[in-house]
């Protein structure tokens, strides 16, 4: 009978033989479907930032009740100002006729008036230099943020975040000078190794964030290139 001892040594062995029977991770390649892509990348970004993640289903949760409010606020607001129905009463037919013009014509209430404008657009930054062969790659844009990636030329992501609402980051790292203020910098500490930086325009009160494998002085100069798009 074998014992405990020989039983685990001889599994060890014949995992070690079923592993060398594995072609290697770099031999394995796996394409994914766009879909299964773009959740895995959400839930990346709800992982890395849980904060900015609730904050923006709180947002859109907020303007959910707001919408359904104000409907209800309309509909109320009509049934009240509708007059109440009489019932129908026999009353003898009686027609005229009007002097008819050819230049007669109803005049419209909105005569004269002047059409609404359209409501402003939500604002979009957007780095207006990046170094050279950086591609655009994809970008989601929501009502106080939004999230624009570039493509460098060996295929990594550089990825470049902006909040309207100017929530602080709260990083850690070194702190180097961004246009007229002030950033902070991390080197070689976010996902895959990336360089970070965070800063905040204190004027127009929008914080933004940084991820890309740039080095320190293009880091600066593309947080110092961001405008706000026309």
């Amino acid at each position: 009978m074998i014992s405990d001892k020989e039983l685990r040594e001889a599994a060890r062995r014949y995992e070690k033989a079923r592993l060398r029977t594995l072609p290697e991770p770099e031999d394995c390649g796996a394409v994914f479907s766009p879909g299964f892509e773009r959740q895995m990348k959400k839930l990346i970004f709800r992982t890395d930032h849980p904060v900015r993640y609730w904050l923006h289903r709180l947002l859109w949760l907020l303007l959910a009740l707001l919408v359904v409010g104000a409907a209800a606020a309309m509909l109320l607001s009509k049934q009240a100002e509708e007059p109440p129905v009489l019932p129908e009463t026999a009353a003898p037919a009686v027609t005229a006729e009007l002097p008819s013009s050819p230049s007669a014509e109803p005049s419209s209430p909105l005569a004269g008036s002047q059409e609404p404008e359209p409501a402003a657009k939500a604002i979009v930054y957007r780095p207006t230099w990046l170094p050279e062969g950086c591609e655009w790659a994809r970008e989601t844009l929501y009502e106080n943020e939004g999230m624009i990636v570039y493509r460098t030329t060996d295929g990594t992501e550089a990825v470049f975040l902006y909040d309207l609402t100017g929530a602080e980051m709260g990083a850690e790292g070194r702190e180097v000078p961004v246009g007229d203020g002030a950033g902070v910098l991390l080197l070689g500490q976010g996902k895959e190794g990336l360089n970070e930086l965070f800063w905040r325009d204190e004027t127009a009160g929008v914080s933004f964030w940084l991820s890309a494998p740039f080095e320190e002085e293009d880091m600066i100069r593309v947080a110092e290139s961001v405008k706000a798009e026309e």
